[in-house]
């Protein structure tokens, strides 16, 4: 009995951690498609999983920003969406995360 209370007490534990960590789940929509799904995009010291036209992975953001989406671009290509959560970039952000830089 006291084990189970033990481990209901970590689980809950564990799930108030992660809720108020910050962590979001980012979605970025690419302009080309990749040819095959790839588990191997490596981009903002995160591990990205990218099927078709959409990357989705966790950052510790509460809000999207254009310097995440432009070292997203650098890997993948140009970008027409970058979500964090529900929230997204608008299009002149976009476009700012597409411009290369100088």
């Amino acid at each position: 009995m006291r084990l189970n209370i033990l481990l209901a007490s970590l689980g809950l534990a564990l799930t108030a951690t992660a809720a108020f960590s910050g962590v979001s789940n980012v979605t970025v929509k690419l302009a080309t498609p990749l040819a095959q799904p790839s588990r191997a995009v490596i981009a903002l010291n995160t591990a990205w999983n990218c099927v078709g036209d959409t990357c989705t992975g966790t950052l510790d953001r509460k809000n999207p920003a254009v310097r995440d989406c432009r070292q997203m671009m650098r890997v993948v290509g140009p970008i027409t969406a970058f979500s964090v959560g529900a929230k997204s970039l608008d299009a002149a952000a976009i476009s700012a995360c597409n411009a290369r830089a100088n």
